[in-house]
């Protein structure tokens, strides 16, 4: 079993002239789109708030939220 990982483009839905390009590890059971801090910074990104999520261990963490864009093979998500 392997990873499977794409490129994308992630844009600051403020001010989408504030882009940039990654590569994402695809998750199908994944709600939300993780991304380091240090790259929404870059994108000036701002958080809404803040979320408790269950990890595959059982773990309880506490994680901030935010929006952006995520453009990944030509479709805006």
């Amino acid at each position: 079993m392997g990873y499977v990982k794409a490129k994308a483009k992630l844009c600051n839905p403020r001010d989408e002239s504030m882009c940039g390009e990654l590569e994402l590890l695809i998750n199908t059971g994944s709600t939300y789109t993780w991304i380091k801090r240090e790259k929404l910074a870059r994108l000036r990104v701002k958080g809404t708030g803040r979320r408790l999520f269950r990890t595959v261990d059982n773990r309880t963490i506490e994680r901030e939220v935010g929006e952006a864009v995520v453009e990944c093979l030509g479709r805006q998500q």
